[in-house]
C-alpha cells in the first residue's frame, strides 16, 4: 500500500505548496513592478526576488513534470484504478472497499476538524492585525500544508495498524 499513489499523493501537494511559498515570496515583493499596457505585460524584479521567483519557478515546472511521469507510470501499472492530472475530485480517496471507505472517512474527518477551527482563526488574525500580503499567502498555504499532512499522516497510522 506504501507504494500505491493514492497514499503519496498528500506528500506531493505538499511539495507543491513549499514551493508555492517560496514563489509568493518574489511575487508579493515591494521589488516587483508590475507594468501592464494594452498588448504587453512586463514584469520587474530586483536581482534576489527576482531569482527567487525564477528558480521556484523551474523547481516548480520540474516537479509538476516528475509529478506527470510518476502518475503516468502508476496509470499503466494500475489500468483499473487510473487516476486523472485533473479531476476535481482529490486522488487520495481510497473507496476500494469498506475498510478504505472507513480509513480514509476518519482522515477526511480529522482534516475537516482542521479546517473548521484554522481558517476562521488566521481570518480573526488577518482582521485584528495590520498582516503583510505575504504573511497571509503563507498562512492560507499552511493551512493547505496542514490539511495534507493530517490527512498522511492518519491515513499512514490506519494502514499500518491494519497490516501489524
Amino acid at each position: 500500500m506504501k507504494q500505491d499513489f493514492r497514499m503519496t499523493y498528500p506528500l506531493w501537494n505538499m511539495a507543491f505548496i513549499l514551493i508555492l511559498a517560496v514563489m509568493a515570496v518574489g511575487f508579493t515583493s515591494s521589488f516587483v513592478n508590475v507594468t501592464k499596457t494594452d498588448s504587453s505585460l512586463s514584469i520587474e524584479a530586483q536581482a534576489f526576488e527576482g531569482f527567487v521567483l525564477f528558480a521556484a519557478l523551474i523547481a516548480y515546472l520540474v516537479l509538476i513534470t516528475i509529478y506527470l511521469i510518476a502518475l503516468g507510470s502508476y496509470n499503466r501499472k494500475n489500468p483499473q484504478r487510473k487516476i486523472s492530472a485533473f479531476s476535481i475530485r482529490p486522488p487520495e480517496y481510497m473507496e476500494q472497499d469498506e475498510g478504505m471507505t472507513f480509513i480514509t472517512r476518519k482522515a477526511v474527518q480529522k482534516v475537516y476538524t482542521f479546517i473548521t477551527w484554522s481558517l476562521p482563526f488566521l481570518a480573526v488574525i488577518v482582521m485584528l492585525a495590520p498582516v503583510p500580503k505575504l504573511l497571509i499567502i503563507w498562512g492560507i498555504l499552511a493551512i493547505a500544508f496542514g490539511q495534507n499532512l493530517i490527512y498522511y499522516l492518519e491515513m499512514r497510522r490506519q494502514l499500518k495498524g491494519a497490516t501489524e
